[in-house]
């Protein structure tokens, strides 16, 4: 792709503006769309973060809170959004632009819906029928803050191999970030979204106060039984052992930064739910996603007595249900 592709990223969270940067750092054309006005108007204004210090968005990185002008003539829609606002914002897209015939998509978002438990690549097709087949999932363990500040980061784009995929890994590539491609986009969404809701688990055990010994154990039957969902799903087996399973899963279920991990800690020292959730500045993507996992399970007839003990205590249940399922 050329220098001067034109990319829309919608979303203005960390990600969305580290990502934002990393492609206007790559000569891209870049427009920032954020669906909450007063943080597209300080984004626009300060062109900083809150949350990521020393951060600055590039002047030439146009911010808007209108949907159809941000994404007017844009060649590469990138998701950078919570998971509950992303099947909506795609509707609103569909019914609002009219987009190019060669526009594809990249979804950096982590999730499964409910009921219809789509991943959030499904979601952008299924809401925007002219990307059909012209959607990839960008993902692994990339905490905002740290690519940031330039620290080696390694990503997986998953998706249809060919000249298209080529384009977008070398869009992406650079800087802090090595991207490589993967073809089994359903495996790789469902390994970043399965990872979040282990991380709870991880966090969970740090609260209790056991050791990396017993963390140790959490990874590998987590790592397990997210496979046994993969391959429900019709996704690789191999996927888990990659960027998108096993090394998404290792960062969030051990950093600090992890914000899955910190919500679990505080189950596992005893807060409510809804008092830990309270003390957590961003979304938990973790909780929905252990909910999501539950379903699959019982419309795969899967087991997976993890991931059931740790939505069990987002639920309330005692948080050492998570120990019980590990066999101790």
């Amino acid at each position: 792709m050329a220098p001067r592709h034109k990319v829309t990223v919608l979303g203005g969270g960390m990600w969305g503006c580290v990502l934002a940067q990393q492609l206007a750092n790559k000569g891209a054309k870049v427009r920032l769309w954020e669906f909450v006005p007063a943080i597209a108007e300080s984004l626009k204004k300060t062109r900083r973060h809150a949350q990521i210090p020393g951060f600055r968005l590039d002047p030439a990185i146009k911010v808007t809170p209108d949907l159809a002008e941000g994404c007017a003539g844009a060649e590469i829609l990138l998701f950078v959004l919570p998971s509950r606002a992303l099947a909506a914002t795609a509707k609103n897209i569909r019914e609002q632009v009219k987009l190019s015939r060669t526009a594809v998509a990249v979804n950096a978002s982590k999730g499964v819906e409910p009921r219809t438990l789509a991943t959030m690549g499904d979601i952008v097709a299924r809401e925007i029928p002219a990307l059909r087949g012209k959607v990839w999932t960008l993902t692994g363990p990339s905490f905002a803050r740290e690519v940031a500040r330039g620290v080696p980061t390694g990503l997986m784009l998953g998706g249809p191999s060919g000249p298209r995929a080529k384009a977008l890994v070398s869009l992406f590539n650079g800087g802090a970030l090595n991207v490589t491609h993967w073809p089994d986009r359903h495996g790789v969404e469902l390994g970043g979204s399965l990872k979040n809701a282990i991380a709870i688990g991880a966090g969970i055990l740090d609260g209790l106060g056991t050791g990396a010994n017993t963390k140790a154990a959490l990874l590998v039957q987590g790592l397990a039984e997210m496979s046994l969902l993969i391959r429900a799903r019709g996704g690789r087996a191999d996927t888990i052992y990659g960027l998108a399973g096993l090394g998404d899963l290792i960062a969030t279920g051990t950093s600090p930064e992890s914000r899955n991990r910190g919500f679990g800690e505080k189950l596992g020292k005893g807060l409510t739910p809804k008092r830990a959730l309270s003390e957590i500045p961003t979304v938990v993507e973790g909780i929905e996603a252990a909910s999501a996992a539950r379903e699959l399970c019982a419309r795969h007839k899967v087991k997976a007595p993890l991931l059931d003990a740790i939505w069990r205590a987002t639920r309330g249940a005692p948080a050492k249900g998570v120990l019980t399922a590990l066999g101790f």
